[in-house]
């Protein structure tokens, strides 16, 4: 994609979010970003117990590049299929580079905003899960 096709494509998600919405019955509900750095998001995940992501949703407002870009990774993740790991094994770098340097410019906290949100989501959720797993562990030998 040439520079004006990455502007029309974050535009468009911009315009057009997917995947935004509550999530009823989220496993976590993780705020992020602020308005004075142009948008705050919160997204909404919903853990398998085996690693997987059985729902991702998200809301928020804030300029086009970080609810476009927002929109974005949601996308890929749940499009992908990815897994809680995956989600942390993500890279920043690449995911300016898909959205395109050019047009993010110095803006990369706003570009990476949702993402980062993602992976403190899916860091909350294995943390509260693994005390979940070493609690019923713990019970069963009493």
């Amino acid at each position: 994609m040439d520079r004006k096709e990455r502007v029309a494509f974050l535009v468009e998600h911009f315009g057009n979010p997917r995947h935004k919405g509550v999530l009823e019955g989220a496993d976590v509900r993780m705020p992020g970003g602020s308005p004075e750095c142009g948008g705050s998001v919160v997204v909404y995940l919903k853990g398998d117990g085996n690693g997987g992501i059985d729902g991702l949703t998200w809301t928020g407002q804030g300029d086009t590049i970080s609810m476009g870009a927002t929109s974005v990774i949601v996308e890929r993740v749940r499009d992908e299929g990815l897994g809680l790991q995956e989600v942390l094994d993500l890279d920043y770098e690449r995911f300016m580079d898909s959205i395109g340097r050019d047009v993010i410019g110095s803006r990369t906290r706003n570009a990476t905003l949702g993402l980062s949100t993602i992976k403190s989501a899916a860091r909350k959720y294995l943390k509260d899960h693994a005390k979940d797993a070493a609690n019923r562990a713990g019970a069963g030998t009493a």
